[in-house]
C-alpha cells in the first residue's frame, strides 16, 4: 500500500509488509473475476454506475475501488467517482498484453494449495492428491473451467516470450525440431515461419492434438509438420534432430525427467540435441520468480525448477552429454544435453 511519509521499514516489519502480500493479490484477484475494468468507462464514473454494471453493492464495491486505488488500479476523483488509470487499463479482458488471463490462471486451487506449504516442506512431496484425492491433470480433466484458464493463464503469460527462446536457439543443422508438449504449437509455428528448409514434429495428447492451431493442420506449414500423440515418459518413436521441451519438465521429479529424456535419446541419432526452456535457479538467488516457482512445482506436481548443476544432473543421469544453460531474454533459460553413440 503506498503511504505518505513512510519511514524505512525495520527489519521485522519488512518481514512483515512480505506477509500483506496476500490481502494485495486477493484484492486484485478478486477485481479480475469481477471484471471491474470491464465495467469502467472511458470517462470517470460513479461507483453506483459500476455497481448496476456488475451486479455489486454499492457500498462494498467503493471500498473495493478505494483498496484498488490505493495500489494505483483505478484514481479516486471523489469519494463516490473512479477512473481508469495505465493499470486498470491493461486489466481489461480486451488489453494485448492478456493480464486478465495471466491473473485467473491459478483459479481457486492455487489459493488453497499456497495454504499447503508447510505440510509440503515438511514431506517434501506434492500436497494436491492428499487434497483433491487426484492428481492435478485428472483435476484439470474434471474441471473443465479451471483448466480453459490455466491454459488461457499461462500461454498469456508464454507466448509473448517464444520469440527470446527462438532467437537463443542454435538451430544450425537442425532438419526436424520436435516439440514435446507443446500445446497448440506456437512455438513450432514461430520455428516453423522462420526455418522453411526445416520439419516439424508435435508431441502432445490425443485431445490436444484436436485443437492445434490451423496453421499446422493446413497451408504450408501443415506439410512440413506432423501431428504424434504418445507419452514422452514411456516411448518416442520419431526421430528429430531437437527435442524442446517448454515449461513441462519442471512439473515432474528428476527420475520421470531422465525417463523423458531417454525416450528421446532412444529416438535420436547421435549428436541430436534435447533442450528444455524453463526457470533457473541460482545461489545465491537474484530473483523471487523462479524460486517461488520451484515451491510452486512442489505443491501442485511435486516437480522443481533447476540449478545448471542440477540440469547437468539429470542429463548425464538419462546418458546424455550436458551442454549448459544458455539465457534468454525472458526468464526462461535453455538447458541443453547431446545424445552420444
Amino acid at each position: 500500500m503506498i503511504e505518505s511519509n513512510q519511514k524505512p521499514a525495520s527489519p521485522a516489519e519488512a518481514v512483515f509488509r512480505l506477509s500483506t502480500g496476500m490481502s494485495a493479490a486477493a484484492i486484485v484477484l478478486a477485481a479480475a473475476r469481477l471484471r471491474i475494468a470491464d465495467a469502467v468507462g472511458d470517462e470517470p464514473m460513479p461507483v453506483r454506475d459500476i455497481a448496476v454494471k456488475l451486479g455489486a453493492d454499492p457500498d462494498a464495491l467503493t471500498r473495493m475501488l478505494r483498496a484498488l486505488a490505493a495500489f494505483g488500479v483505478f484514481r479516486q476523483v471523489d469519494p463516490a467517482t473512479y477512473e481508469h488509470t495505465d493499470m486498470s487499463r491493461a486489466m481489461r479482458t480486451d488489453h494485448p498484453e492478456r493480464v486478465h488471463d495471466r491473473l485467473l490462471t491459478g483459479g481457486d486451487w492455487g489459493w488453497t494449495m499456497w495454504s499447503k506449504l508447510p505440510q509440503a516442506i515438511r514431506t517434501g512431496e506434492s500436497a494436491f492428491k492428499e487434497e483433491y484425492g487426484t492428481d492435478f491433470f485428472s483435476y484439470l480433466d474434471a474441471n473443465p473451467d479451471a483448466q480453459d484458464m490455466i491454459y488461457r493463464g499461462v500461454t498469456a503469460w508464454s507466448d509473448p516470450m517464444l520469440p527470446s527462446m527462438v532467437d537463443a536457439l542454435d538451430l544450425t543443422g537442425v532438419r526436424t525440431f520436435a516439440d514435446m508438449g507443446g500445446g497448440r504449437g506456437a512455438l513450432l509455428r514461430l520455428v516453423l515461419q522462420r526455418n522453411p528448409h526445416m520439419d516439424g514434429l508435435l508431441f502432445e495428447d490425443e485431445r490436444t492434438l484436436r485443437v492445434v492451431l490451423d496453421d499446422l493442420r493446413t497451408g504450408e506449414l501443415a506439410t512440413r509438420c506432423r501431428l504424434v500423440s504418445g507419452d514422452f515418459f514411456e516411448k518416442v518413436e520419431y526421430p528429430a534432430d531437437l527435442y524442446f521441451f517448454k515449461l513441462t519438465l519442471h512439473m515432474y521429479d528428476d527420475e520421470q525427467v531422465a525417463r523423458a529424456l531417454r525416450s528421446c535419446a532412444e529416438a535420436a541419432a547421435p549428436g541430436a540435441r534435447i533442450v528444455i526452456a524453463d526457470p533457473l535457479l541460482t545461489d545465491p538467488p537474484v530473483h523471487p520468480f523462479a524460486s517461488s516457482m520451484d515451491l510452486h512445482m512442489l505443491l501442485v506436481m511435486g516437480g522443481r525448477e533447476r540449478t545448471e548443476e542440477g540440469y547437468r544432473a539429470v542429463f548425464e543421469r538419462a546418458g546424455l552429454r550436458f551442454r549448459g544453460v544458455t539465457p534468454t531474454d525472458g526468464v526462461l533459460h535453455l538447458a541443453e544435453g547431446e545424445v552420444v553413440a
